[in-house]
């Protein structure tokens, strides 16, 4: 199975790129280790679980 490729707009890769940062620091991983689709997966729970 491959990765589906998404085109991301410089406001979502800024964000991704803020949130990327966010988790980085609360999980005490480093940067590599947090890929975007995991990104993404976190967004899309929090905006789930705040509705």
């Amino acid at each position: 199975m491959s990765g589906m490729g998404v085109y991301l707009d410089r406001e979502a890769k800024e964000i991704v790129e803020r949130v990327r940062g966010e988790l980085v620091r609360k999980l005490g991983v480093s940067e590599k280790d947090v890929s975007v689709s995991m990104v993404i997966k976190h967004l899309y729970h929090q905006a789930k679980n705040a509705s």
